[in-house]
């Protein structure tokens, strides 16, 4: 009897010693982070969620029936249901896509804003390797409601435009996109745009677009949208090596290495050299990049270090009645971002994260050996530092509500040459505050809301006052599921950007012939917006979206021509658009990809052009994916664009202001070509761009390449 009584003792305590482990995947087989798992059953219920790779465990069980929900904002609920006899160790747990309305940022340095539901669009691994694209800003060229303006594919002088909300004018970019990498900011402080030199497309493993206003979020610069730019992760160890060859003398070589080590650390080192020739006269370019992440699955810390130095040529216009136009000038940058992240985790599922970033950049212009005497210009630079401190609270409560609040700080500083001397290196300090929540009113209505407050305090120098900017954001959201099929999205929101340095103190003569000056007294801008989405998908091979949206902006800033080009507030400016998109597999495969946008922007009070803001665009892909094999046709259209033709002698003045000849850039169809073969360890690949040879511009009289054409392998060690 009494080895029995103790063989039941010793069952009941194994029996009460299970685990059931895990990990959460993605379509793509990416781990996803921060998924919400909740353990029910034997009169228990336990949460938790998954880490950075995507693991979760739960220990001391009994055995019996259980079930496992998993859910996270962006993909489809899975409940797994479980008979624990002996331990779980390896439960592997794919979740389908959800609506695109609801595919969240999946940020680590600023929070994981995948619980917030936004009109969000992701472009996946296997989407950045399917395109034709050799460049990032090349790339957004080719995804429905994002305009690019620029100069030529591997240059600096990148406009991004999120639903029309920004446009190239020369003096200033009127930044109104965010740009994050791996949440944290990137912006260069002098005029908010980023250095698309130092992010180069073979480091990035997915990219997500938030469209719309997400001041409430992220404060500063994100009137417009938000781009997070997510490098690649620590998961299988591997070192790899890719080369390319193409046009116009291009040659790029990557390096990649990735070690896991048996404490739970793991890093990943990469490395880029490029150059090329260019496609014009002084479009040369030369590129170093190095990029360095060690992540602690144990201590929940990620830091990381990214260090670009670049060289590019300056092509000036190419209008042939004007030869004095071709530009000799050539610029060096140094950029280099730090970031660290920690998170500590307490019970009741609440952590809290603290993450520090610092950013550098450092420009040199100067004048080409061969510039005419009569052309030379001599040497300028632009010295930048920012510096963003972010603590942040979140709680999931449970499965249906979650809270977040917190605060960040950001310093910046430019000193730079082109600056109004009476100003001596200006600095400013943000400070935002926010708060955010979630919770589901029933199981098919969601409802999230948002708040911050801003305020930024700027020191001209040159013992001038401090400039004071307040902003207060917020943002409602409500998401209705009818079915499992269908969804709908309704947001209301605010959104506002402070004037950038370099629209406030700006002051330098261009080469052309305009004189521009910056405007301390500028207004900060806002934005009222509202948007409506509907979302369909048959959960296998068709998923079919359409989203709507009104914007109202107010105090637009501008730089206006007149003597000089200065900045200014405009009066109210209204945009109205519609985004759609279709993508379905016509067999196991062939697949198809259709994408519509259609935008009207307008001064309402009919005062000044609205420039670069394209009213139809459409990008479409057709892929063949077999074995090891894949093809994949693209074609991009875009209408007709205006522009004022600022560099003609034909101009009136009208009240103080030089009304210059309203021209329209072309429409512009492109078709390219992408085919990859893999064999063995190798692959290779073959892109065609503008397969068609078309003439055409982004920018005015800036000529962007014909076909171009390159070849590269890349081998997996």
């Amino acid at each position: 009897m009494k080895f029995f009584i103790s063989v039941l003792f010793i069952g009941i305590l194994i029996a009460q010693d299970l685990s059931i482990q895990g990990t959460v995947y993605d379509n793509n087989s990416n781990p996803i982070i921060d998924a919400n798992i909740v353990l029910t059953g034997q009169n228990i219920e336990f949460g938790t969620a998954t880490n950075q790779n995507g693991y979760f465990a739960f220990k001391n069980l009994k055995s019996g029936e259980y079930i496992v929900s998993v859910s996270v904002i962006g993909f489809h609920k899975e409940l797994i249901p479980l008979y624990l006899e002996d331990a779980v160790e390896n439960l592997s747990i794919k979740l389908k896509e959800g609506s695109v309305l609801l595919d969240g940022l999946d940020v680590v340095g600023r929070f994981p804003s995948k619980h917030i539901p936004d009109f969000t669009e992701n472009i996946s691994s296997s989407d950045l390797k399917n395109s034709n694209s050799e460049t990032i800003s090349e790339l957004f060229r080719e995804i429905v409601g994002v305009d690019v303006q620029m100069e030529h594919n591997t240059g600096r002088n990148v406009n991004l435009s999120i639903r029309g909300s920004s446009d190239y004018k020369p003096g200033g970019y009127n930044n109104r996109v965010l740009v994050l990498l791996d949440g944290f900011q990137v912006s260069i402080p002098n005029s908010g745009s980023v250095d698309w030199n130092a992010m180069p497309l073979e480091f990035i493993e997915k990219i997500e677009i938030a469209k719309g206003p997400v001041s409430s979020l992220y404060g500063q610069n994100s009137m417009g949208g938000v781009i997070n730019l997510v490098t690649k992760k620590s998961q299988e160890e591997f070192s790899k090596i890719k080369v390319n060859l193409g046009s116009f003398n291009a040659r790029n070589i990557n390096l990649g290495l990735n070690k896991n080590n048996k404490d739970g650390l793991s890093y990943i080192t990469l490395f880029q050299y490029k150059e090329g020739d260019g496609h014009r006269f002084n479009s040369q370019y030369r590129q170093n990049n190095l990029y360095f992440k060690a992540h602690s699955s144990e201590s929940n810390f990620t830091t990381s270090i990214m260090i670009n130095k670049s060289f590019n040529g300056q092509p000036g216009f190419d209008k042939p009645e004007r030869p004095s136009l071709i530009s000799y000038r050539l610029s060096d940058r140094d950029s280099i971002y730090f970031q660290f992240f920690k998170r500590f985790d307490f019970q009741d599922n609440q952590n809290f994260d603290f993450s520090f970033s610092i950013n550098h950049f450092y420009t040199y212009y100067r004048d080409r050996d061969d510039v005419p005497e009569s052309e030379e210009q001599g040497d300028t630079y632009y010295n930048d530092l920012s510096a963003n401190v972010r603590f942040e609270y979140q709680w999931l409560f449970n499965d249906k509500i979650y809270l977040i609040m917190g605060n960040d700080i950001i310093f910046d500083q430019s000193d730079i040459t082109i600056f109004n001397n009476i100003y001596d290196e200006p600095w400013q300090l943000t400070n935002g505050t926010f708060a955010r929540t979630q919770f589901e009113i029933n199981e098919k209505l969601l409802f999230s809301a948002g708040v911050r407050y801003d305020h930024r305090s700027i020191n001209p120098g040159g013992g001038y006052n401090y400039i004071n900017f307040n902003a207060f954001s917020p943002k409602i959201n409500l998401t209705y599921n009818t079915n499992n099929f269908t969804r709908w999205n309704f947001g209301l929101s605010k959104g506002f950007r402070a004037p950038s340095f370099s629209e406030l103190f700006l002051k330098y003569a261009t080469d052309y012939g305009l004189n521009h000056q910056g405007n301390p007294n500028l207004n900060p801008e806002e934005l009222y917006a509202i948007d409506i989405g509907y979302n369909y998908t048959n959960l296998s091979d068709i998923n079919f979206s359409v989203n709507t949206f009104y914007y109202l902006y107010n105090d637009m800033i501008d730089f206006i021509y007149a003597l000089p080009v200065t900045s200014k507030n405009r009066t109210d400016v209204n945009s109205i658009g519609l985004e759609t998109n279709l993508s379905f597999d016509l067999s196991s495969y062939w697949k198809f990809n259709i994408g519509y946008t259609y935008l009207e922007v307008d001064d309402i009070n009919d005062i000044d052009p609205i420039l670069y803001r394209p009213k139809h665009k459409i990008a479409s892909k057709i892929m063949y994916q077999k074995n090891k094999m894949n093809h994949t046709l693209s074609l991009n259209f875009q209408s007709e664009q205006d522009y004022q033709d600022f560099l003609s002698d034909d101009y009136q003045f009208i009240n103080s202001e030089i009304r210059f000849p309203l021209e329209k850039l072309d429409s512009l169809l492109l078709v390219h070509y992408t085919g990859s073969y893999q064999f063995n360890d190798v692959d290779f690949s073959l892109k065609i761009s503008n397969v068609f040879d078309v003439e055409y511009e982004l920018i005015q009289d800036y000529p962007m390449p014909g076909r171009v054409i390159s070849f590269s392998f890349q081998r997996n060690f």
